[in-house]
């Protein structure tokens, strides 16, 4: 399915102090001369429901309900999804973005003319236009992640740039040394290893997007991690336990597929605090 392709559903609301009268021809020329010469064609931006890609709201320019869109001092656009739902972002070049709560990205006033550069503090699932001559490209301080045109999902923090290829292949390029990620494949670059490649049949990466995880003899450490990363939850759990997981679940409810997965390991799941994604899951293994 294509994000563009989806319905519209946002709302936007303003109020004004008693007396206000603005004079919006002199808050337009403002405006124009702010944006005229220094900001390059505008993402447009739409926001998700809970439901994965299943709504979308309305495309805005500058100020937006669905989260925040900034342009800096040298011209950079920075979008910021302070939402609860996933926002959908369409680049200047057509790539389309569907980028997770809490998270941020970022390109320059440049992109689209030589390469297509942008920045990424979070997560985000991206289907990136196919062109040869711009490749499209994110930068970590070890490691850069190029493509010509593909889709993938990617997590990037302070320690580790993670991407799980869904179509096409990409390029994890790090001290001369090249690695391929192919389709349905994870890399990871953590700072200060080797970059890795596994195999992801499940892509169980995508799952806070595609409202699915599916687990088959999946052990215990990868799929608590696994969840740990979709939702960026702090999960507390026994170190020297490992049992096998299997199973479909609505990732939809994340906290629900932690109770279930605590009681198949005869415990439960202790809600530390739930508006800080912080859980523990007691009696496991004992």
């Amino acid at each position: 399915m294509n994000l563009s392709d989806l319905p519209n559903n946002d709302q936007h609301f303003f109020s004004y102090k008693d007396g206000f009268s603005p004079d919006v021809e002199a808050g337009l020329s403002r405006l124009h001369g702010r944006i005229k010469s220094e900001v390059s064609p505008q993402a447009k931006v739409r926001s998700l429901s809970r439901r994965g890609i299943l709504s979308v709201a309305a495309t805005v320019l500058l100020l937006l309900s669905a989260g925040v869109l900034i342009f800096t001092g040298d011209g950079s656009t920075i979008l910021e999804n302070t939402t609860d739902a996933p926002m959908a972002i369409t680049l200047p070049d057509g790539t389309e973005v569907l980028l997770q709560q809490g998270s941020e990205l970022s390109y320059g006033t440049d992109y689209n003319e030589i390469d297509r550069m942008v920045g990424l503090a979070g997560q985000a699932y991206f289907e990136v236009v196919k062109n040869a001559n711009r490749p499209f490209l994110v930068n970590t301080s070890e490691t850069e992640l190029r493509v010509t045109g593909t889709a993938f999902n990617l997590r990037v923090n302070d320690e580790e740039l993670e991407v799980e290829v869904s179509e096409g292949s990409i390029e994890l390029h790090r001290a001369g040394e090249v690695v391929f990620v192919k389709a349905k494949q994870c890399g990871l670059a953590v700072r200060g290893k080797a970059s890795t490649v596994t195999a992801a049949e499940d892509l169980n990466r995508h799952a806070w997007r595609t409202g699915l995880f599916r687990f088959d003899s999946a052990s215990f450490t990868d799929v608590i991690k696994m969840i740990s990363n979709n939702y960026n939850y702090s999960i507390d759990f026994p170190r020297g336990c490992d049992f096998l997981v299997s199973g479909t679940f609505l990732s939809e409810d994340p906290i629900s597929v932690l109770k279930t997965i605590a009681v198949h390991g005869q415990g439960e799941l202790e809600v530390v605090d739930e508006a800080l994604g912080k859980f523990s899951l007691l009696g496991v293994c004992e």
